[in-house]
């Protein structure tokens, strides 16, 4: 079944989304690069704006980024030539159709939300973490105001060229009826149904709007 987020969508916000770096944003990424290790994989990496704050862990070995939009891609693969040293790669692709190997850790941000089968992409990430991998997964939940977490962001961004086209892609992404916004118990019991142990879930970021896990494989 397919869901109401098209590629050509994703393509347009490329240039927005890799350029802006909301503070909120900011710590997110920080919080989810304390928690890898080892090889890493970026489940909807977009950009790979997360790759410079994983590389930077002397824990981690090397990142690979996957995501299905073409421009994200490009964008991904140029912001990782601007940190060299450790092996990296940016596959394009689904999760559920692209070979992946097996990796020690796995983050998935705000990608969740826009998955068609989100059972089966699961599915595919916890057989590409090696045995006690950890897995990130954070992802709006029915909470999300987005009009106040832009508003909360426009007063260190509004002169940033790329902000209009950030704000107002984002909204549309936000008020998309096919979002997957789920509540933290569904999603729990989605990540137990195919094999993932708990080890934190919280929502303290995004003012109360994201479910963030931290798995254990």
């Amino acid at each position: 079944m397919s869901n109401g987020y098209l590629r050509e969508d994703w393509d347009d916000y490329a240039m927005a989304f890799q350029g802006i770096m909301p503070s909120m944003m900011l710590q997110l990424n920080q919080a989810v690069a304390d928690r890898m290790g080892g090889d890493v994989i970026d489940f909807g990496c977009g950009a790979a704006k997360i790759a410079p704050f994983i590389l930077e862990k002397t824990s981690v070995r090397s990142y690979t980024g996957l995501d299905y939009a073409p421009e994200m891609v490009t964008r991904a693969r140029w912001m990782l030539a601007q940190f060299p040293g450790k092996p990296c790669v940016i596959l394009e692709g689904k999760i559920e159709e692209a070979r992946l190997g097996c990796h020690d850790s796995a983050l998935s941000i705000n990608s969740y939300y826009a998955w068609e089968n989100p059972l089966r992409a699961l599915s595919c990430i916890f057989r590409a973490l090696r045995e006690n991998g950890t897995f990130v997964l954070a992802t709006p939940n029915p909470l999300i105001d987005m009009p106040a977490l832009l508003k909360a962001s426009e007063r260190e961004l509004i002169a940033h060229p790329y902000w209009q086209r950030f704000r107002e892609q984002n909204l549309a992404f936000c008020g998309n009826g096919t979002a997957r916004f789920i509540e933290m118990d569904e999603l729990i019991a989605q990540v137990r149904s195919v094999g993932f142990r708990v080890a934190e879930a919280h929502q303290k970021l995004y003012m109360g709007g994201l479910n963030f896990l931290h798995l254990e494989k």
